[in-house]
């Protein structure tokens, strides 16, 4: 069975502009439609959603306007901790979090902390997330922590990333049309399967769900031993 499924949701500003949205409207669209494929995943009893949000890139390159906009979405997560309480969910965070304002940093470790223990879905989502700062990341922490460089291999190495206490994944789905990866956890993925889809991510629906587990249980996995 699919356990885990990881998003990287694009076309929301496509999506916006074809229906002459403006910005905090079309990020308004994504947000919901997060709440409703957790909902969806955790019905289908998919265990572990990790959703790419807010990439490095992102954070530097797009207008001052948008930026505000995803972090007062961000900022709201906290209103939704009774439903994820109700809903047994877990939620969590990775990311440069240190690159979001103070008051972001502290409403996403309360999240964390408040549902840390239930047990139903895990909701990961990715904020100021780029793979390569990762890796320079977590050579640091190891470096820190003073490993010993003929100790370390695979396993031990992971550790370190951001997603080193999560499953890895079984699908990476993409919407919005491009097929590329743009470095989502690439460390993570050797033997994942991608699933590209032309629908932006606030189309992204259960029938298009449906089509992600058909072609997951569709597809032959070869794994090194």
């Amino acid at each position: 069975m699919l356990q885990h499924l990881w998003i990287i949701m694009d076309g929301n500003r496509r999506w916006a502009k074809s229906k002459f949205l403006p910005t905090i409207a079309w990020h308004k669209a994504g947000a919901d439609n997060v709440v409703k494929i957790t909902e969806l995943c955790s019905d289908m009893w998919i265990t572990h959603l990790t959703l790419w949000a807010l990439s490095t890139e992102n954070l530097q390159k797009r207008p001052k306007e948008e930026i505000q906009a995803i972090i007062k979405l961000v900022n709201s997560i906290e209103s939704y901790i009774k439903k994820m309480e109700i809903e047994d969910l877990r939620f969590n965070v990775i990311g440069d979090i240190s690159r979001l304002p103070v008051e972001s940093q502290k409403i996403l470790a309360r999240v964390k902390q408040e549902t840390k223990d239930n047990t139903g879905i895990t909701l990961t989502i990715a904020l100021v997330y780029g793979w390569q700062d990762e890796i320079v990341r977590a050579t640091k922490r190891i470096i820190a922590a003073g490993i010993d460089p003929e100790t370390l291999n695979e396993q031990e190495f992971r550790k370190y990333l951001d997603t080193g206490d999560l499953p890895f994944p079984d699908v990476i789905v993409r919407t919005g049309g491009d097929i590329r990866h743009s470095g989502f956890l690439l460390y993570d993925s050797a033997y994942s399967e991608y699933y590209f889809t032309d629908k932006k991510w606030p189309e992204f629906d259960q029938d298009e769900l449906t089509n992600v587990i058909e072609f997951f249980e569709g597809s032959k996995r070869n794994f090194w031993k």
